[in-house]
């Protein structure tokens, strides 16, 4: 069987492949989970180095947040591997590719990270840009940061999703935003938020003033979020599984993504995510879903695992899975 392509779904076909999930910034976990996959590739034992997302954005202060460093490395990293290094995009990259800000309680994410880039930040962009959003192997066990979701249900809309732009729908947002309209448009943002336009984009986006070519941004940012094709983004990446839909209820939802990501190609019988928090740094989720924490998503931090599985041998529950799961800190 011919496999179909999308644009945001990559194919494994073979090899061992070692998962790594949510660093957010822990320069720790990333140096021992990238210096195991290099001794590992090295004794003939790993091929394919897969991070779900989320490298970035720390919850700790400034000092201790390497997101930047993480990201450079990686870009590096992939100059040496090429495809044999995957990363698929998180919910915590995909902001910046908006403009927009994403928070917990009373922290704010985005703005760190959008003031550190400095001059990487076309190169870093562009990566966001073409980061997958899932991947699928032989062996039937599908990969994505965050899980299912009921909004992709329908095949039409998985395949929407599957083949998603962001230049489209970001040229989209900004033909419906002509330039004799954006004055009126940051004056009502500025009321809106409390603070003049040029201060939230100098907080917030690290934009310098009016000159710079980023200055409207933060204005098309807010407009995106009523795209029918963000909203979709949004929940296929910030969903919080069976937390939100109740267990029954996501199995219905985890069943139809695995088919539309089976579509032309291999049966995929299990999910592979990251995104939430996990006991003992791993948790089978409704029986088809094994969810890992490679770094601070793991409780406690020292519970930390990554999975090392054959791509070409057939995996049929997430549970047959467990006995490749390894302590990152080991």
């Amino acid at each position: 069987m011919q496999p179909t392509e999308f644009a945001r779904v990559v194919n494994i076909d073979a090899g061992r492949v070692m998962v790594v999930t949510d660093l957010h910034g822990d320069w720790n976990a990333y140096r021992h989970c990238r210096d195991r996959f290099l001794t590992l590739q090295a004794h003939g034992e790993a091929d394919i180095l897969l991070f779900t997302g989320d490298l970035i954005h720390s919850d700790g202060p400034a000092e201790e947040d390497q997101s930047l460093a993480i990201v450079m490395d990686v870009l590096a990293l992939r100059e040496q591997l090429g495809d044999r290094l995957i990363y698929l995009l998180g919910n915590h990259e995909l902001p910046h590719l908006y403009g927009m800000l994403i928070s917990k309680g009373e922290r704010v994410y985005t703005p760190r990270f959008e003031a550190v880039m400095g001059d990487h930040r076309p190169q870093i962009m562009a990566l966001f840009d073409s980061l997958p959003f899932y991947a699928r192997t032989r062996a039937g066990v599908a990969l994505c940061h965050t899980g299912a979701a009921a909004e992709i249900s329908s095949p039409t809309i998985a395949f929407r999703l599957f083949n998603h732009s962001h230049r489209r729908l970001w040229e989209e947002i900004t033909a419906r935003a002509p330039a004799a309209a954006r004055p009126a448009l940051r004056l009502a943002l500025s009321e809106s938020a409390g603070a003049p336009y040029e201060m939230l984009v100098r907080d917030y986006l690290a934009v310098s003033g009016p000159e710079d070519p980023r200055y409207d941004d933060f204005l098309l940012g807010s407009l995106v979020a009523d795209h029918p094709s963000f909203r979709l983004l949004w929940t296929a990446f910030f969903n919080r599984n069976e937390q939100w839909y109740g267990r029954q209820e996501y199995l219905e939802c985890l069943d139809a993504l695995l088919t539309h990501l089976s579509s032309g190609y291999i049966r995929q019988r299990t999910l592979v995510t990251g995104h939430i928090v996990c006991q003992d740094g791993h948790e089978v989720v409704v029986g088809r879903q094994l969810r890992i924490a490679s770094g601070v998503h793991a409780r406690p931090y020292r519970s930390a695992r990554y999975l090392l599985f054959d791509a070409g041998q057939t995996v049929y529950r997430a549970v047959d899975l467990l006995a490749d799961l390894h302590y990152v800190f080991e």
